[in-house]
C-alpha cells in the first residue's frame, strides 16, 4: 500500500490518547510548545514558570515536564525534534489539560538568503515531506496552515516584523539535497523545518487550534551550508525575546 493510501477517513484507531492518559485537574487556556531546553532553563532561572508535572506526559525514552507561566493559565512544554513526537505531544497536552489552543515555534533553515538571521517567519503552507500527516488527513503535497492569518494579525498588533511563505517539512535533514532545495524554492518555499505539516495535520484531526511561527537560523540558499547562529549560539535575552512572542500569541488567542 502506498503512503498516499495510508489515510482511512472512517478508520477507528485501536489506541487513543484517552486510553493512555488521564485528564489533569489543571486546565490551560492555551499552551506553548518549544524545542529549546535552553529557553526552558532561562525561564526557570528568571522565575517566570513553575513546574506543574514532571511526568504527566511521558514515553519510554524520557519524560516531558509540563510548566505554567506564573500567574497565568498558559502552559509550556518542551518537545524533542521531529514530526511524530512534536505533533502527538500537542494532542496529548491538549487532552490532559483540556486545552484546544497551541502555539508552536522554533528555528528553521532559510531557503531565501534575503531573509535576515533571526527574522520571524509565519508559514502559510507546509510541504508534507514526512510520514505522520498522511495518517491524519487526506494526501496532498502541501497543507495550509489554518491560522496563519491570526498569527500575522497578532504580530502586526505587536509591531513585530515578519515574512510569510511556504515551508518544507522534512524528516531527513541529512538528505536536503541541492536538487530538492531548488525544487522547493521553485514552488515558493522560503524555509525548511521538521514538524509543521505534521503538527497542522494532527491538530486538524484532533480539533486543536494551532498557531505557529519560525525564526531563521541557518541558511541553505547558498553554494554551501551557512550555519548561522542557532539555538546554542543565541544569548539568553534573545531566546526570551523570541519566547515572549509566543507568549503574547498565547495570551491573545
Amino acid at each position: 500500500m502506498s503512503i498516499l493510501e495510508s489515510f482511512v477517513k472512517t478508520g477507528k484507531p485501536l489506541i487513543t490518547v484517552e486510553d493512555v492518559y488521564q485528564k489533569s485537574d489543571i486546565v490551560f487556556k492555551s499552551f506553548i510548545v518549544t524545542f529549546s531546553f535552553r529557553t526552558v532553563e532561562a525561564l526557570l532561572e528568571d522565575g517566570l514558570i513553575e513546574t506543574v508535572a514532571e511526568d504527566a506526559i511521558r514515553s519510554i525514552s524520557c519524560h516531558y515536564p509540563v510548566y505554567r507561566f506564573i500567574g497565568t493559565d498558559i502552559g509550556l512544554i518542551k518537545t524533542t525534534v521531529g514530526a511524530p513526537i512534536a505533533s502527538v505531544l500537542i494532542e496529548e497536552m491538549s487532552y490532559v489539560y483540556s486545552c484546544r489552543k497551541a502555539v508552536i515555534f522554533g528555528s528553521c533553515g532559510s531557503l531565501d538568503k534575503s531573509i535576515p538571521e533571526h527574522k520571524l517567519i509565519v508559514p502559510t503552507e507546509a510541504y508534507r515531506d514526512e510520514g505522520t500527516s498522511y495518517h491524519y488527513i487526506e494526501p496532498s503535497d502541501y497543507i495550509s496552515m489554518s491560522r496563519y492569518h491570526k498569527v500575522c494579525e497578532i504580530l502586526d498588533e505587536l509591531h513585530i516584523e515578519y515574512v510569510t511563505g511556504k515551508t518544507w517539512t522534512t524528516d531527513a535533514f541529512y538528505r536536503e539535497t541541492v536538487e530538492e532545495i531548488n525544487k522547493r524554492k521553485s514552488e515558493g518555499c522560503i524555509a525548511v523545518e521538521m514538524e509543521f505539516s505534521a503538527c497542522e495535520a494532527v491538530c486538524r484531526y484532533a480539533g486543536i487550534e494551532l498557531y505557529g511561527f519560525l525564526y531563521r537560523a541557518d541558511n541553505l540558499d547558498s553554494d554551501s551550508w551557512e550555519k548561522g547562529r542557532r539555538d546554542a549560539m543565541l544569548s539568553k535575552d534573545k531566546r526570551l525575546d523570541i519566547l515572549n512572542v509566543a507568549f503574547e500569541i498565547a495570551k491573545r488567542i
